[in-house]
């Protein structure tokens, strides 16, 4: 598993000491205005050739250029949702509601199935709330995520993501919650809010300079590599997938040399699980190459 804690975040704090605040807009502001023609014909031309339901947002904040958003819409957010949970705790552990090393226990009425590890472990193992986020995001733990709903309260989570405007976003049940799904009861979330995030995150302002290099580590220790870093291998990205039956969504931050962007994808009905993973690929390569 690759650290940005011990590599990218100093790069990341490295940048910060040496560029003033705001450097980056202001120095796209000042270049040649960019096109995203060729992009949206590229990534027109991916998604008509497949009957899935494709969603894209790109943005270049080193460039002058508009953020690309394609087909956004409210969709089946599957663990995209997490990156908001991680969001409100990370606020409270700013505010001194929360404290990285506090510990949470973990109990066996936590434990569901699904993606992540901790379903495995003892009933009460005591954990960080370090390593339960951590866990939350780069194994996508369903358990984890459970506990952080727990500890948050849903409502509380909502006010988070109603508080900074992300309007296609709503947790209305936990994880491996059938009963919920069943009663129409599901999170949602759209490409362009969960850009405007990782946007936000780039920039370091979306707790705390030194939360959001937490984040990103996080982050960038996701071990679903099987889009976006398969279709741009060696490249740092920061990002998270999800996964439901029917979808298949990753999206983050692509720190391509030369050329740093935010890419998210997120798909609904599609033909296969296969195609729609190599189409998000492909259109992850628009992204990058136009």
């Amino acid at each position: 598993m690759r650290r940005f804690t011990v590599i990218g975040c100093l790069v990341v704090w490295l940048l910060a000491m040496v560029l003033p605040a705001g450097y980056g807009k202001a120095a796209a502001a000042a270049s040649p205005k960019v096109s995203n023609d060729s992009l949206a014909q590229a990534v027109t031309a991916l998604s008509n050739s497949d009957s899935t339901q494709y969603a894209l947002f790109v943005a270049y904040p080193g460039e002058n250029r508009e953020e690309y958003s394609y087909q956004s819409k409210q969709m089946r957010s599957a663990s995209m949702i997490k990156v908001f949970i991680l969001g409100t705790a990370m606020e409270k552990v700013r505010d001194g509601q929360l404290s990285l090393y506090q510990n949470l226990v973990l109990h066996s009425y936590d434990k569901v199935g699904g993606a992540g590890v901790l379903a495995g472990y003892a009933s009460g193992t005591e954990l960080t709330l370090d390593t339960v986020m951590r866990l939350m995001i780069t194994e996508s733990d369903n358990t984890a995520t459970n506990m952080m709903i727990d500890l948050l309260g849903m409502e509380e989570i909502n006010a988070y993501i109603k508080r900074n405007d992300y309007a296609d976003t709503i947790l209305q049940r936990k994880m491996m919650d059938s009963q919920a799904v069943a009663e129409g009861r599901e999170n949602y979330t759209s490409v362009n809010d969960l850009g405007h995030f990782f946007l936000k995150l780039y920039h370091r302002n979306c707790v705390s300079p030194e939360l959001d290099d937490v984040m990103l580590g996080y982050l960038e220790g996701q071990t679903d590599t099987e889009c976006f870093p398969a279709a741009l291998p060696g490249v740092m990205i920061c990002h998270k997938t999800g996964e439901l039956y029917g979808l298949y969504d990753d999206g983050g931050i692509v720190y391509q040399p030369g050329k740093h962007f935010i890419l998210v994808g997120m798909t609904e009905n599609y033909s296969s699980r296969g195609r729609a993973i190599s189409i998000l690929k492909q259109m992850a390569k628009a992204a990058a190459n136009n």
